[in-house]
């Protein structure tokens, strides 16, 4: 019996990708691909795109809604581990899914805000990396007090 933790960790990756892909022009590939995957079990594409069209109909009509998201992912997943289970050679097929989708997402962008307040005529230095930047505010008049209001 194969390693049960990286099946779920690949389903998980490939599950997260796929409903990453439903509101993106990444989707009629991410579909088609995914339906053949599900296809060599003996599953009918039709079927297969069906329920991905009602997932990403869920996905497109909550919006921004994390939990629709979740779902949406975590029943993939136990889709996806079954698979696997059953035909552990889909594995690759599923990797060069997961790598073929992933160049065509647009990149996750991560954005930090660090607040750092100097008093009293002290300084305040941060760690910076790349792409940072730096915004000094000068303020006249009573400090502010970290007590709240």
């Amino acid at each position: 019996m194969p390693d049960v933790e990286p099946l779920v960790s690949l389903a998980m990756t490939g599950a997260t990708t796929v409903v990453a892909a439903m509101a993106t022009s990444a989707w009629e590939s991410a579909r088609a691909r995914t339906a053949a995957l599900f296809h060599r079990r003996g599953d009918s594409r039709q079927d297969v795109e069906a329920q991905l069209e009602r997932s990403a109909a869920r996905i497109t009509s909550a919006g921004e809604a994390a939990a629709v998201r979740e779902g949406e992912i975590a029943r993939w997943q136990a889709d996806l581990v079954d698979l696997l289970r059953e035909l552990p050679d889909t594995e690759d097929g599923l990797l060069a899914l997961i790598r073929e989708l992933q160049q065509q997402l647009p990149p996750v962008r991560q954005q930090w805000v660090q607040h750092v307040t100097a008093r009293d005529g002290g300084s305040a230095y941060g760690a910076l990396g790349p792409g940072s930047s730096v915004h000094v505010h000068h303020h006249t008049g009573p400090a502010p007090t970290d007590e709240p209001l």
